[in-house]
Formats: structure tokens, sequence, C-alpha cells
């Protein structure tokens, strides 16, 4: 009997220079409140005080939704064959992005791969739930290209090894070989210990 497989994975989409940006958008938005405060009441006086006091606080709500807004996380996962894929917006919103099966893939394997450059030509949608938006090439990043009504879908992930067992056994003529790591003698050590 086949046991039923399950994998998750979660990646919060890192910002990289996105904190010089940030920093410098909070400084604007202290600035502009400093400024909208101090220009009501010098031109219209204690009473505009109010008004000038609600702006802001508008303004920070505001700007605080924006900010919540841009911090993106994407999850993947894996029940048996049926992969799904969501990017969730300001840790509230949750967007469903691919829904799909392993058995319907045209090829999975490493962005290394000879295909990768081929594929990616060929793809009409492609989307990267990785760390980061430019994502590395290396054999620790694969993809998988499948075909959505006309379109050929690419995603691209994070392998993780456990992952490999399960492309294999649903599809296993359009997967790439994967050579696990060899375990040191530190790593053989801990286990006989």
């Amino acid at each position: 009997m086949i046991e039923d497989s399950f994998i998750e994975s979660h990646v919060v989409r890192n910002g990289g220079n996105k904190v010089v940006l940030r920093l410098l958008s909070i400084a604007a938005l202290i600035a502009g409140i400093f400024a909208i405060n101090v220009f009501g009441f010098t031109t219209f006086g204690p009473g505009a005080l109010y008004i000038t006091m609600m702006l802001s606080v508008t303004i920070v709500f505001g700007f605080v939704f924006m900010f919540k807004r841009s911090y993106t996380e994407y999850e993947m996962e894996i029940s048996n064959d049926n992969v799904n894929v969501a990017k969730i917006l300001g840790q509230s919103s949750r967007v469903e992005l691919m829904d799909f099966s392993i058995k319907d893939c045209i090829y999975i394997g490493p962005v290394t791969g000879d295909r990768y450059e081929e594929d990616l030509k060929k793809t009409g949608i492609k989307i990267a739930i990785t760390e980061k938006k430019d994502y590395p090439i290396s054999e620790e990043v694969w993809y998988m290209t499948y075909k959505e009504e006309e379109y050929v879908c690419m995603l691209i992930f994070d392998f993780k090894p456990e992952m490999y067992k399960v492309f294999r056994r649903y599809n296993p003529r359009n997967v790439a070989f994967y050579k696990a790591p060899a375990k040191t003698e530190k790593e053989t050590g801990e286990e006989n210990a």
C-alpha cells in the first residue's frame, strides 16, 4: 500500500534593499506629518490643529496598511500528487496562484540543468517562490513546467530532498536525476552515538 505524502514549504520573500527604502519612507512620513501640523497651526491657528491631526492619523493608517501589504509570503503544499501554491499578502489575505498535478508536469528538475533555458523560453506564466526575487542558479533551486490550457506554466521553488521521492513516485519519466549528498563522517558519527 502506498503511503500518503504531504510536504509544505513556506517562503518569506527577502526584501533585500527594501529596508533602506522603508526607513526613508518612514522618515518622509514623519516629516510630512510634522509639516502638515506646523503649516495648519501657523496658517489657520490653533483651531486647525484638530483637522491636521485627523489628517495625520489618516495618513499613518494608510501608510501602515501599505507597509503591511508589502510583506509577501509564499506557501507551497504537495499533497500526494497535487501541488498547490498560494501568495499571502500582509499576513492576512491569501491568493491562490497555482493548483496542478505532478502527473501533468512536462519536466521537473534543477535550474542548473541543460533544459532550463529552453523551457524558460517556452514559458507563458512563470512564478518564482524563492527567498529572493532574483533566485540563484544553483542545485537547491528547482522548477516544474506543466500545461494549463494554451499556456506553459513554470514554478520555480527551493528544493527539499524529500520532494524528490514524491516527484519520482507520480511522474518518474519527467523528473531529472537527483543524487543525494553523501553524509559526512561527522553526521554518520552523530547518528551512531
